[in-house]
């Protein structure tokens, strides 16, 4: 069932980061250690995978607590803009309460620049000469909220950017949905703008509820110099996000 009031506060950025880097953590370590694991002896085998869990748990908080520090860090009125359901009143919410709608059929399409554009860590959307965009980059990851249409099968396509004239490669992000990594199939990149799509199989959701697209990977500065150089810390760059249900 889904939560009445959605919660947008960079604490539930942090916790569904920290699952989701838990298992990025544990896959990359078991990777790099399968040829030792393999010497082992069967006895020491079992104490290796464990131990190799115990670092990826211990690698997840950290990071998850490197967030928190950053969202301690904000302004009341960073606060408000996030998460200002925290500052109504309970009856006022109650009384604001509707029926929760039936789910939507989709396609849905956000835009950088539409007010339905809800999340955490981007600059403000910017114009383009293809049209509204949105950097990362202003925290160490950023989130998006998007229709979960119900659950189930889901094609995620998204719209990117990299900055300052980088390769683009969303393989080198870590991306997920809900907690759930995400591996993109190129629709089209001309090497610095580029359209990628996703299949999620997610469990079944209620009328209104509400996915989390987490974004987090490197970011980049500008190498220009002069008065003209942008000072801001870069990562990916969204255009537009769509999801629909998958055939």
């Amino acid at each position: 069932m889904s939560q009445p009031y959605l919660d947008l506060s960079p604490e539930r950025a942090a916790a569904l980061l920290d699952a989701a880097l838990e298992r990025q953590h544990a896959a990359r370590l078991a990777d790099a250690a399968l040829p030792l694991l393999a010497a082992l002896p069967p006895e020491s085998r079992l104490f290796g995978e464990h131990l190799l869990d115990e670092i990826a748990r211990l690698a997840a908080q950290l990071d998850a607590l490197s967030q928190a520090q950053q969202a301690a860090a904000l302004s009341r009125a960073e606060r408000l803009r996030i998460d200002p359901l925290r500052a109504i009143p309970a009856a006022r919410q109650s009384a604001a309460a509707a029926p929760a709608p039936a789910p939507e059929d989709g396609p849905v399409a956000i835009e950088a620049g539409d007010p339905a554009f809800v999340g955490f860590g981007w600059w403000p959307a910017e114009r383009t000469e293809g049209g509204s965009l949105r950097w990362s980059g202003a925290h160490r990851c950023a989130s998006l909220l998007l229709p979960a249409l119900g659950g189930g099968e889901l094609l995620l396509s998204l719209s990117l950017r990299a900055p300052f004239g980088i390769p683009l490669d969303p393989a080198g992000h870590d991306i997920f949905l809900d907690g759930m990594p995400l591996a993109f199939d190129t629709v089209s990149n001309d090497g610095i703008t580029g359209v990628f799509e996703a299949r999620a199989s997610l469990p079944e959701r209620g009328a209104g509820s509400k996915l989390t697209l987490l974004l987090h990977g490197p970011l980049s500065t500008d190498p220009a110099t002069g008065p003209r150089r942008d000072t801001r810390t870069l990562g990916l760059g969204i255009a537009w996000a769509r999801i629909e249900r998958a055939d």
